[in-house]
């Protein structure tokens, strides 16, 4: 079970209306929880979980090209 935990991040996801700093915990590649703060111990969470610092970064869903040039 790998479990990754991204911090301090701004957290934009308009589906859900959602723009502002939050932390968001990731396990088996769905999203667990996004909440202000997820309570974990260390560098490594109290379950193992890889820790990524996302101060001054943005966290959201995927982005599509939609300029992109399909050429053989």
């Amino acid at each position: 079970m790998s479990t990754l935990l991204i911090r301090n991040g701004t957290i934009v996801d308009p589906s859900q209306g959602m723009e502002g700093p939050g932390d968001l915990l990731i396990r088996d590649g769905r999203i667990a929880a996004i909440e202000p703060r997820v309570e974990q111990a260390g560098e490594k969470g109290s379950d193992g979980a890889e820790v990524i610092d996302a101060t001054g970064l943005i966290v959201a869903p995927g982005f599509i090209d939609l300029h992109v040039h399909l050429r053989e």
